[in-house]
């Protein structure tokens, strides 16, 4: 499996290594199902916790899967769940592909904020949105479900509508009920000034394959 995101590791302090190394409540299994009646929203990707954390507190009534292969940001993840215990809130460290492979549930949402874009194009096929993983999106959801991208990257955003040129999956939609706040990489975006572009995609019910 090709690798979708960079290294972004950092130092580790004694607190994260303590939260990192507990067998905590949030932590799922590969592909494992949350114990929740509420609808789900499996985050992609969510860096250092601090805008997800909040998202999963101003949105208490969806159950949030955190996926994460930064072990600091799930670190920090697992620390917040402990001292606040929120009963909407799940983890997995690691890659998300994998984690759907294994999933034999549905879930409703799917939210990807600030990919990594990979924009040298030796590497473009180390990016997330692809073809191939837009089919796998189309396979985990719900009926209706829908998918939330953000990103600030032009070469990203270019990439993007290209295949959504050809998507016959997924429709693009105007709104996604989960709020969010500005993530760390989302606040950079717009202190550079970048051009921030969301694509919010709702599934097709019936799989097509052209």
């Amino acid at each position: 499996m090709i690798k979708t995101f960079s290294s972004r590791a950092g130092r580790l302090s004694d607190t994260n290594k303590k939260f990192l190394q507990l067998q905590s409540d949030s932590i799922l299994k590969l592909g494992e199902k949350p114990k929740t009646t509420q609808k789900i929203v499996m985050d992609i990707g969510f860096g250092d916790a601090q805008s997800f954390i909040c998202d999963v507190t101003d949105n208490p009534d969806y159950t949030f899967i955190g996926i994460e292969p930064y072990k600091k940001g799930f670190a920090r993840a697992v620390q917040f769940y402990e001292e606040n215990l929120p009963s909407n809130m799940y983890l997995f460290n690691g890659d998300a592909r994998e984690f759907f492979q294994e999933i034999e549930y549905k879930t409703d949402y799917v939210r990807i904020h600030f990919p990594d874009p990979w924009p040298k194009k030796r590497h473009s096929k180390r990016r997330l949105i692809t073809k191939n993983f837009l089919k796998t999106l189309h396979g985990i959801l719900q009926n209706s479900g829908s998918v939330e991208i953000i990103t600030d990257s032009s070469i990203y955003q270019k990439h993007i509508e290209e295949l959504l040129a050809q998507e016959i999956n997924f429709i693009q939609i105007e709104n996604f009920p989960i709020t969010h706040k500005a993530s760390t990489f989302h606040k950079k975006a717009i202190k550079k000034d970048h051009t921030i572009k969301k694509y919010i995609l709702e599934k097709v019910n019936q799989s097509i394959d052209p």
